[in-house]
Parts: structure tokens; C-alpha cells; sequence
């Protein structure tokens, strides 16, 4: 049986606005030995701190933390005369900064190791590995980490990581420069990119090292990454952008685990996200060409403006296709039907928020609308039922940085508080920055029977260390190094600076090393001021002299000067707002109302259909009985029932081919289903195959053979030389969509870099060029047959079409996967095939968006 905490007092919003489990009163005069100056309390948990002088000024920090039923634990932390410090006359704010920057040297090593990588054997690398548990360094995480505040440490070594994670190509096929300089995507969904497609986060993190570095270095570094963002941008305008829905296909950024936020159908058939848009992955394609725009006009090229205006485009198509007014929030992702699912991801939200994607009402509107625990924000809403805990009813601390940086921009200082108090707990009653917490409880592990988690979970991650480095050092302090010296813009919001600050006159950052020099910055406090304010700057002094404004340019200075900033704040209004909490009385058992609006209903499914020219009918099943079931038909809603009703659609154009899926929607909380898988109903004449059997299908390197159990099928197809072929002639005027039915088990669903990845290309005979495209088929589990990414093409009726396959590229076409030994595809050379059974095009009707 599952070891149950004690009910804990019910928290919401005002419980956090009065302080963690209701124990800390926002006094004006607070005890100083007492909540949030040298204790943190949280339901059953507490830890406390004491602190010790050491020589030269610096000071050591004990932490205790208890829990009923379990050993105390200690941990002692010694800040070093080579890392900052705070000085704030709160040790509990002071020891969790220096714990901070303790875990951040612990994850700088000179060599990374991976059981996939070189057969397990270190690779030399001066590095920031990423975590306890995790003693190698990944593309996003160093790519979110370097964002968060790794920068203001080390650049230096933040460069250098950037860079093990680029590459030339060891094979390039036609069509790809050989000489390109590209991000690697890591080993991943289905194979890798572009099933996902989120190392485009490298070219921002690098654009923060860049601007850390010194000038020297800086001018070395800056062609290079130029180059790198220029070739990654290219390669993927050519294989993840979807011209017709102008977004950039592929997996929501970080959340990757398939089942914990995509549907329990994609955990062995990862095409939907494959051709799916997710917000995340889309906000940093628009980051990533704006930070290209610049770096080209920086080099006086004249590919600035092409970025410019495919960032602007890019930003305008995710407002009019994520949005979904009826929540307030954009979706994390959509269908290729371009259908918005019913699912929230933070890092997408504050993503969008920070980059202003969002304009400030949609920024207020998201905040305001995406929900809370009293232990902080879950990276996904609603829950999800039956999953356990991992990205799913959890707490990542790096994306809670992201949504106090958001809050930051909006202005609002009771959700700043919210989750700066989340990042300041996890990491006290863990004495670690953890990876993640279970949502309800803020617990490293929490018991739920097969459903506990979180599943994963590694002390000092390197992304959570990042997170509350910056959120310290850039979120309060306000210290943003840009491209010509140091902003001073500090922001403290009203009820945190109670908690921890009241009664002191000033907190100080000392030992920070921007540049080669060392700089010290000091907040005078105001006397006092409300909950509802933020302290913000008032006047800069820099050694004693008052700046204009708030940045320092460091031209002009002599090398290695120290520089001593003074910032006098003063309060001013912040916006109000208002939080939806989530809580359950006992985490451990939320009753069937608190379940309604804590986690989504299960995915219905599709038991019969049929159709009869234009007349369709669906049964559908696994409907709650207090539910209502929503059918879409090519991403459009078409009907609505409950339980135990059929779904009669008579309106279906005859010569096409339809799509349907189902969702369902709990009367009680409002949350809708994540979606059923597509079923698409053929018309009378609007489908057609190609088989490799029977030659219809071409293929200028092999021919069909049996395979076991399997269709013939052209085996092992897509060397660099194929090709495959066919003709058709269309059935009636408008969109056409290609796939390949085909195997590739070149890898596991969930791992390996061996996505078949191929290009594609329609001649009509109306003289129209169809845009070339991409095939993309995933890894599939062994002897399973199914269907490739789309190719969506208009067409004439009667007018005969052309098509030709050709090689493509995936990650194993990069030198940096030459280390790779954990599947093939890495160091046994580059692999891009699939065993290709058929072609299938179907007449859609689906409605598309234009290019703008």
C-alpha cells in the first residue's frame, strides 16, 4: 500500500499571497529567525538554515530539512571567493543562491560521459554537463540553460558547450551544401528530427554567449555562430516548414516524452507529431530568425531582411492558428488538420509572453488564465489521467524560470512571487535543484502506486541550477548583459520583498564577472512599501557617477575595472490579477469533483464507421457518462453527443476523402480530451495506391520483395542515389495528400536518429509546380507497417501529376553522431531508409491557410 501524508490544510491563491502553507504573515517588521529568513515551511516539510563567517568575508550556510518518517538531512554549502555572492540579510536567500552556484560548479567538468555515446567511454569536452544523474551534455538543455543565466557565470565554458553541439556533414545529399555548419537535433522521437525540431533553441542561447564574451573572443565566436544559424535556419525552412500552414512542424520543445502530453496513440506511431505544429518549437523558429536578422545586418549581409520578414510572418501565424479565445491560452500544439488540441504548455505560454509573440492583453489574459498550486505551475494543463508522474503533474523548475521571467514583463507581482517562492522551496526541502516535483505536493517523490513519480529525477539539473541563478541574478537583481556592456534593471516584486527583505536597507550582489570585469550592484530598498507594488529602479549610479539611463556601455573602460552599481528603487503599482488555483485536500486521493478539474478525461476512440457516398456514420466509445463526445472533421467541428449516441454526418463531398477524430468533455470540470486518432473514410474515386508489388510504384534501386508477414515492399530503400516514382492522374481539382506506407525499425520508437527522411517533388501537367516537400517515416516498432508524414500538393482534375522521391537528410548525416554507439545510424555510418510497401494519395478537402 502507498505510504499517505497527512491531509494538508487546503491552500489557494490567497493562502500563497499570505505565505506558504499560511504560516507567513507579510508583516512589516517579520521575525527575523523566522518563515522565509531562516526556515522554509510546506504542509509536513520544513528545512532550515544557519549561517557560519569564513575567512575573507565570505560566508558558509547549513541546511537541515525533516520530514516526518524520515531521517533529517544536511547539507553544507561554502560560498568561494570565485563565484558571486549575495548579501541580503536573509540566509535563507543568501544559502540558496550560494547552494546555486555550488550545484553550477559541481556541472562544470572537463569531460562528458553517455552509456550511447562512444561506447560509453568519456569525451573530452569543457563542458557543463547536466545533472547528478545525467553526465552529458543535450542541445536543449544547454541551449535553455545558457538562456536561463549560465552566461552570467561562465561564458567561456557556455560557448563551448554550444559548439560540441554543431557539426558538418559527413554525407550530404543532393541539394545540401557540403560545407554546412548545423545544430544536432539529439537522439529522439521516432528517430529524431524532424519528428522534433527544438535544437533551433541553440542559436539564442549562443547569441547570449556571444554577448558575454569578451570582445576578442566575441569577434572569433561571432562568424561562427552566424554561420550556424544561418545553415540550421535554411535546413529547416527546407524540411519543417510547412508553407501552406506557415508554421514549422515537430515535437512541443522538452516535452518529449510522447504519452505524458501527446496521446496515449503516438507512444508507438510518432507521424502525428511528426506533422503536428507545436507552439514551443514555433516561438523559437521566430527567436531563432530574428537572432539571424541581426547577425547578418551586424555583418552587413544582405539577408537580414529575409529573416526579418519570415520572423514577422511566422510571429502573425501563431496568434491567428494557436489561439483559442474560449481558454485564454494558446494551445501547445495543433494537428496537421491545423486544429488546436486541448492542451496548455507553460514553456510555449511564457515563451511566447517573454518574446512578445503575445501582446500584453494576451500576455495578462494567459497568466491570469493558466493555473496554480500552492507549490507553483505545472509545465502542462489539464493533467492527464492514468499517466504517471514526469512531465505530467509536475513542476519543472527551469520553465517556472520562464514564467517568472513572463510575469516579469507583465508586470504582475503576485504571480513574480508565486513562482519565485516555488523556486526558493523546491530547492530548500530538496537541498538540491531538483529536475522536477510532482505539482500538488512539491514532493521529489511521491507515492501514487504505479502512477508515482516523478519517474525521473536528478538533483543539481542543470537547467533548474540555471533557473534560479538567473532568476536571482537577472529576474530580481536585474542584470541583463547586452551587445554593448550592462543593463541595471532590477525588479522586486511587492510581496516577496516583504517575506524576505523587510527591515533591511539594502541587498547587495557582489563578484559578478561580466567581461573580465568585476562588478558589485546594490538595491537600496524605499521604507516601504505595498503587496500590490513592484520596486524598480529609480536612479543608476555607477562608482558614484549617475547614469542617463540604466546601461553601462563598457567602451571607454580600462580593462578589468571593477565597477560598483548603486540602484535606489522605489515602489510602483503593479497590475492586479486574478488566479485560478488548483488543490486537492489529499493529493493522494482528490475526490471525483476535484479529479473534474484537475485532470482531462480519457481519449474516446472510434469503434465503427462507415460510409455511404456522401453519408458518414461513427460509434464512438469510452465517453464518460457525464460527458459530451465532439466530432472534427478535417479540423473542424461537425457534431456534438453523449454516451451511447451515434455521430450521422451527411453532408460529405462525395469525391473526397474525409477525416474525422473525437474528443470528449467532462460537464462538470469543462476539460476537453486530447483527440482520437484521425480516421479517414475514403469517397468513391478520391483515393488511390501505388503498391511497390505490382511496379506502380517505381524505385530506380530495387525491387519489391516479400517480407515475412509484411506487404513486398522495396527493402531498405533510400540510399543516396534512389529515387521512387509514380503517376497519376487527379480525380478532382484542389488538394492532393501523398503518403508512403512503409517500415523502419532501424531504432526504438522513443530513441536513435534514424527518421527516413526524403524529398519530394509534384509536376503537374497544368504547368503548375507544386512546392517540393518531405516524407518523413519515423521509426515504427519491428514487422509494423504504417503511414509516413504527409505531402500536401494542389492540383487539376485530369491533368496527369508526376512524382519523384529523393534522398533527404537526417541527424545521422551529421559528424557529431560518428560518437554515437547506442543504435545505428551512428558510429556504423549515416542510415536514412525504410522498407517502402505503397504509395497512397488522397483527394482532401481539408481547409489551409495561405502563406502571408
Amino acid at each position: 500500500m502507498s505510504r499517505r501524508l497527512p491531509a494538508p490544510v487546503r491552500v489557494g491563491w490567497a493562502a500563497i499571497i499570505a505565505g506558504v502553507a499560511i504560516a507567513t504573515g507579510a508583516a512589516a517588521d517579520p521575525d527575523p529567525a523566522g518563515p522565509w529568513r531562516t526556515r522554509v515551511e510546506w504542509r509536513d516539510r520544513a528545512t532550515t538554515v544557519e549561517s557560519f563567517a569564513q575567512p575573507d568575508g565570505l560566508v558558509g550556510y547549513r541546511f537541515r530539512a525533516t520530514e516526518p518518517g524520515h531521517e533529517s538531512r544536511e547539507r553544507e554549502v561554502v560560498e568561494s571567493p570565485d563565484r558571486p555572492r549575495s548579501r541580503s540579510g536573509n540566509p535563507l536567500f543568501d544559502g540558496l543562491f550560494a547552494l546555486a552556484l555550488e550545484e553550477a560548479a559541481a556541472d562544470s567538468v572537463n569531460e562528458i560521459t553517455d552509456a550511447q555515446f562512444n561506447d560509453g567511454r568519456p569525451i573530452a569536452c569543457r563542458c557543463y554537463e547536466t545533472g547528478a544523474k545525467w553526465h552529458y551534455a543535450w542541445t536543449r538543455d544547454i541551449s535553455y540553460s545558457v538562456d536561463l543565466g549560465l552566461t552570467l557565470l561562465d561564458p567561456e565554458r557556455a560557448r563551448d558547450s554550444l559548439l560540441f553541439k554543431t557539426s558538418g556533414l559527413r554525407l550530404a545529399p543532393a541539394g545540401e551544401a557540403a560545407d554546412r555548419q548545423l545544430v544536432a537535433q539529439d537522439t529522439g522521437s521516432g528517430g529524431s528530427w524532424p519528428v522534433s525540431t527544438d535544437r533551433i533553441a541553440w542559436i539564442h542561447a549562443a547569441m547570449d554567449a556571444l554577448h558575454g564574451l569578451s570582445p576578442e573572443q566575441a569577434v572569433a565566436f561571432e562568424p561562427q555562430l552566424r554561420q550556424v544559424a544561418r545553415d540550421t535556419l535554411d535546413q529547416d525552412r527546407r524540411y519543417a516548414y510547412d508553407p501552406a500552414a506557415g508554421l514549422y512542424r515537430g515535437e512541443t520543445s522538452f516535452l518529449d516524452w510522447r504519452e505524458q502530453s501527446y496521446p496515449e496513440w503516438t507512444r508507438n506511431d510518432t507521424r502525428f507529431i511528426a506533422e503536428s505544429f507545436a507552439l514551443s518549437t514555433n516561438v523559437l523558429h521566430v527567436v531563432a530568425l530574428r537572432d539571424a536578422a541581426m547577425l547578418e545586418r551586424r555583418a552587413g549581409s544582405g539577408r537580414a531582411a529575409g529573416f526579418d520578414r519570415m520572423a514577422s510572418a511566422l510571429a502573425r501565424r501563431i496568434n491567428q492558428r494557436f489561439w483559442r479565445e474560449s481558454a485564454g491560452l494558446y494551445a501547445a500544439y495543433i494537428g496537421p488538420d491545423l486544429a488546436p488540441a486541448a492542451i496548455y504548455d507553460l514553456l510555449g505560454l511564457t515563451l511566447a509572453i517573454k518574446y512578445g509573440i503575445a501582446d500584453a492583453s494576451r500576455a495578462h489574459r494567459v497568466l491570469s488564465q493558466y493555473p496554480v498550486t500552492g507549490a507553483g505551475p505545472p509545465v502542462i494543463w489539464p493533467e492527464r489521467r492514468g499517466v504517471p508522474v514526469y512531465h505530467n503533474r509536475a513542476l519543472w523548475p527551469f520553465v517556472t524560470a520562464y514564467a517568472f521571467d513572463a510575469a516579469r514583463i507583465a508586470r504582475d507581482p503576485a504571480r513574480m512571487s508565486a513562482y519565485a517562492e516555488s523556486l526558493m522551496r523546491g530547492a530548500a526541502l530538496a537541498l538540491s535543484n531538483m529536475e522536477n516535483f510532482e505539482y500538488l505536493t512539491q514532493q521529489t517523490e511521491f507515492e501514487d502506486g504505479a502512477l508515482g513519480g516523478p519517474v525521473i529525477n536528478s538533483p543539481r539539473q542543470l537547467w533548474s541550477v540555471a533557473a534560479y541563478v538567473g532568476a536571482v541574478a537577472r529576474g530580481l537583481f536585474g542584470v541583463a548583459v547586452t551587445a554593448d556592456g550592462v543593463e541595471f534593471a532590477p525588479m522586486l516584486p511587492g510581496p516577496l520583498a516583504k517575506r524576505l527583505f523587510s527591515g533591511g536597507g539594502e541587498l547587495t550582489l557582489e563578484h559578478l564577472p561580466i567581461r573580465g570585469h568585476l562588478v558589485t550592484l546594490r538595491l537600496r530598498l524605499p521604507s516601504s512599501w505595498s503587496e500590490s507594488d513592484l520596486l524598480v529602479a529609480h536612479s543608476v549610479s555607477v562608482n558614484g557617477v549617475r547614469l542617463a539611463g540604466r546601461e553601462l556601455r563598457f567602451a571607454g573602460l580600462p580593462g578589468a575595472a571593477a565597477i560598483e552599481a548603486t540602484v535606489d528603487l522605489r515602489p510602483a503599482p503593479g497590475r492586479p490579477s486574478v488566479v485560478t488555483p488548483l488543490e486537492a485536500a489529499d493529493p493522494h486521493a482528490p475526490t471525483p469533483g476535484e479529479q473534474s478539474t484537475l485532470l482531462a478525461p480519457r481519449t474516446p476512440s472510434v469503434h465503427d464507421a462507415t460510409r455511404d457516398g456522401a453519408a458518414v456514420r461513427i460509434a464512438i466509445d469510452g465517453v464518460d457518462a457525464d460527458a459530451r463526445w465532439r466530432v472534427y472533421r478535417d479540423g473542424v467541428p461537425r457534431g456534438a453527443g453523449r454516451a451511447g449516441e451515434e455521430f450521422r454526418d451527411d453532408g460529405v463531398d462525395v469525391r473526397r476523402t474525409a477525416c474525422y477524430a473525437v474528443t470528449q468533455t467532462t460537464a462538470r470540470g469543462g476539460l476537453e480530451s486530447l483527440s482520437s486518432p484521425e480516421l479517414c473514410l475514403a469517397g468513391p474515386g478520391s483515393r488511390q495506391r501505388f503498391d511497390a508489388a505490382t511496379g506502380a510504384l517505381e524505385s530506380s534501386a530495387a525491387r519489391a520483395v516479400a517480407m515475412g508477414d509484411e506487404a513486398p515492399a522495396y527493402r531498405d530503400w533510400g540510399g543516396p542515389g534512389d529515387r521512387l516514382g509514380f503517376s497519376f492522374v487527379p480525380s478532382v481539382d484542389g488538394l492532393q495528400r501523398l503518403r508512403l506506407e512503409y517500415s523502419n525499425a532501424s531504432g526504438p520508437v522513443n530513441t536513435g536518429i534514424t527518421a527516413a527522411v526524403k524529398r519530394i517533388e509534384a509536376r503537374c501537367a497544368d504547368s503548375r509546380r507544386a512546392p517540393p516537400g518531405v516524407i518523413v517515416m519515423p521509426h515504427l516498432p519491428d514487422h509494423v507497417v504504417g503511414w509516413s508524414t504527409e505531402y500536401v500538393f494542389e492540383a487539376r482534375q485530369g491533368k496527369r501529376c508526376r512524382i519523384e522521391i529523393v534522398d533527404g537528410v537526417n541527424m545521422s548525416y551529421l559528424e557529431h553522431f560518428h560518437l554515437y554507439t547506442g543504435g545505428r545510424g551512428g558510429r556504423d555510418g549515416p542510415l536514412n531508409r525504410a522498407n517502402v510497401v505503397a504509395a497512397q494519395v488522397d483527394a482532401i478537402a481539408r481547409p489551409r491557410l495561405g502563406p502571408r
